[in-house]
């Protein structure tokens, strides 16, 4: 038995969950800890791509925010931040720039992934910015039209 499984619990795999569990219990030995772990699913690529595609459009419109040249990836970290996400930034190794370390968007639920989306687009309508799709694949469109 390989050292870790994933499934996704559907009725249908009900049984194999079963016999996994049942499984790694015959193969426990005192002082051979396992772990098993129940989540929610984290974010689908729709949402991903919506999220990447909304930081594009942001920072194409706010290309700095307080006097800081923003990144879509410092995007990402400030509205991490702004939903109480612990977030920090460090100076690289060479002093140049600045690295975001925190919560990672990929670790999200697809619940939370959806109130990040939301608090994003809420936080455009606020400061006027104009969102035109949720799709990566047509920020060239857009950028093209724009020129």
């Amino acid at each position: 038995m390989s050292d870790r499984h994933l499934l996704k619990l559907t009725p249908g795999v009900r049984q194999q969950a079963h016999q996994w569990l049942d499984r790694a219990l015959s193969l426990w030995q005192p002082g051979s800890p396992w772990v098993m772990e129940l989540r929610s699913a984290t974010r689908s690529d729709e949402q991903n791509a919506a999220m990447w595609s909304l930081l594009g459009q942001i920072q194409k419109q706010r290309p700095t925010h307080n006097g800081v040249q923003m990144t879509t990836e410092t995007w990402k970290c400030l509205f991490l931040h702004a939903l109480g996400h612990e977030m920090s930034f460090v100076p690289t190794l060479d002093g140049t720039s600045m690295l975001p370390l925190g919560l990672r968007s990929s670790k999200l639920t697809k619940r939370e992934f959806s109130d990040l989306i939301e608090f994003i687009l809420a936080w455009t309508a606020r400061e006027g910015l104009t969102i035109q799709h949720f799709d990566a694949a047509n920020d060239d469109q857009v950028q093209g039209r724009a020129a």
